[in-house]
């Protein structure tokens, strides 16, 4: 009869212990904010976030074609990945978080089209240059000290397309210093200085959208920022040499 009480003592210690692990690395970010980005995990707090599955939708039903190969940077929970399978050939997805990484290990067993799920140092993507047709990266850049450097190496990995989506920087989510009021995000961009970054990136074509609506949705994508505007969701399409660059920028 021991047993099962002990079970049960066991997994209460272990819930105290990831919850005290959880409170430290959040007291560590609010106070060291850009030195430990990687003690951020999305299993301190699982939640689906709307916004984000609004981007995983544009990505799915506009920019994926039946068969694609993808690769999603900072999977977090998976659903995403789940969400593209129902039109990918092929899906792999990478994490800094190696939480994240064992949490999403079923998914491989669960849907077909999901065939790795893998670790990485959240610079280098450990695949040969041109190895997808697709690269997404949702909710990742904001938390990436050398966000440029990610850019670059999801551009570098890509054949066709990389879509990125990031909170856009609203008064009512930035500290009075400027800094965005999440302490995980290092930095939050408005449309105009996004587009200004992104237009040093070379061989690209630049199509912006705009995730518009409240934190809980609905959310309307439009090629026009506004008041509204939850998330920058730019879409660098590669284009050869012959072909030139023509980067599209929307009004503000």
């Amino acid at each position: 009869m021991s047993q099962p009480h002990a079970f049960v003592c066991s997994k209460e210690v272990n819930s105290g212990l990831l919850k005290i692990g959880c409170m430290a690395r959040k007291a560590i970010a609010a106070i060291f904010r850009s030195r430990f980005p990687h003690l951020y995990s999305t299993l301190d707090a699982p939640t689906e976030v709307p916004v984000q599955i609004a981007a995983y939708q544009l990505a799915a039903y506009k920019y994926i074609q039946p068969g694609d190969s993808v690769l999603d940077v900072g999977f977090g929970l998976g659903y995403g990945l789940k969400m593209m399978a129902e039109k990918a050939g092929k899906l792999v997805g990478i994490e800094i978080d190696r939480r994240a990484v064992s949490h999403a290990k079923g998914l491989v067993q669960e849907v077909p089209m999901i065939q790795e799920v893998r670790h990485y140092d959240g610079l280098h993507i450990p695949y040969d240059a041109g190895h997808f047709d697709v690269v997404t990266c949702v909710d990742v850049i904001e938390h990436v000290p050398n966000y440029m450097a990610l850019i670059m190496e999801m551009v570098r990995v890509s054949r066709r397309t990389v879509l990125m989506s990031t909170p856009n920087r609203r008064p009512e989510y930035t500290r009075p210093d400027g800094r965005p009021k999440n302490y995980w995000h290092l930095r939050e961009w408005s449309y105009r200085e996004l587009d200004f970054i992104l237009q040093e990136i070379p061989g690209v074509s630049i199509y912006w959208n705009f995730l518009n609506g409240s934190w809980s949705g609905p959310f309307e994508v439009s090629s026009i920022v506004s008041k509204n505007t939850l998330a920058l969701t730019p879409v660098l399409m590669l284009v050869s040499p012959k072909q030139g660059q023509d980067n599209t920028r929307c009004q503000d």
